[in-house]
């Protein structure tokens, strides 16, 4: 028997937390069939996880992801389980819209991941955006993002040690603040060296969290960040120079050269 904590439910995303209560003791089915697309993060305890011929030792260290039609079996070794674990489950249109984008389908995945600190920061973000007044708005978008995320891996960064809770949210807040930073004045020129001061650590040490739970370096985020509101410049009509030089880009054939990367076309013929 579970017990559901709902912490946040909108038309493309709920958050949930999952337990068993202590007073009830707990049979494990023979099989289940799951029937949403849901990613579990265990935050407690550990049970077993059979797929197929396949087998898993669940525990805060992995991450159970499911889609409809599943076919899986969970076993536990006490007859009053303590795990606990935290859902997020998309609704089939924002699922297939990721899929679409990263071109991976979740029948092609196993059921267990590997936790990274990546897909930890993407908890944390989740669970500050579920207790906000902005939940409707954040939680699909940072849900999409947490999907994507497992789709297309650790972005070469291979397997490294995971941060513990409170170093992680110490991590966390730093980052946030200069992507808010970042995303407030993109315009402006940033140095590594301020950015890094800022946030209280080393330029290495800041650069490599940073692309650890973001994703990419902050110069990529930043880059990427003109790019987009360069993007939106020039469909509003703005000139090639103008947006240039209003998006943080000094230099114009090195604007045009991360336009094209970026969107497959010269600004100048974006809106042609």
């Amino acid at each position: 028997m579970l017990r559901t904590l709902t912490l946040h439910r909108d038309g493309l995303v709920g958050l949930a937390r999952y337990y068993h209560p202590p007073d009830s003791p707990h049979k494990d089915p023979a099989e289940e069939v799951a029937s949403a697309y849901c990613v579990s993060f265990i935050e407690k305890g550990r049970f077993g996880l059979d797929q197929g011929s396949r087998r898993w030792s669940m525990d805060p260290a992995t991450v159970f992801v499911t889609y409809p039609g599943l076919v899986y079996r969970c076993t536990h070794e006490k007859s009053r389980p303590e795990d606990v674990s935290l859902s997020v489950q998309l609704s089939p249109d924002l699922a297939e819209q990721v899929q679409s984008t990263t071109g991976r389908r979740w029948q092609q995945r196993a059921a267990a991941e590997r936790l990274t600190n990546r897909l930890a920061y993407m908890r944390h973000r989740l669970l500050e955006a579920a207790e906000g007044p902005d939940a409707p708005l954040m939680a699909p978008a940072l849900a999409g993002e947490l999907l994507a995320t497992l789709d297309t891996g650790s972005d070469g960064q291979g397997v490294t040690r995971l941060f513990r809770p409170e170093q992680l949210a110490w991590y966390a807040r730093r980052v946030d603040a200069a992507r808010q930073r970042f995303t407030q004045h993109y315009a402006e020129q940033h140095t590594l060296q301020a950015t890094a001061r800022e946030a209280g650590m080393s330029a290495f040490h800041f650069s490599r969290v940073f692309r650890e739970l973001a994703g990419m370096p902050p110069h990529r985020f930043l880059t990427r960040l003109r790019l987009a509101r360069a993007a939106e410049r020039l469909e509003q009509g703005a000139g090639v120079t103008e947006t240039c030089l209003a998006t943080g880009f000094n230099n114009l054939s090195h604007f045009i050269r991360a336009f094209r990367r970026e969107y497959g076309v010269p600004p100048s013929r974006y809106c042609a």
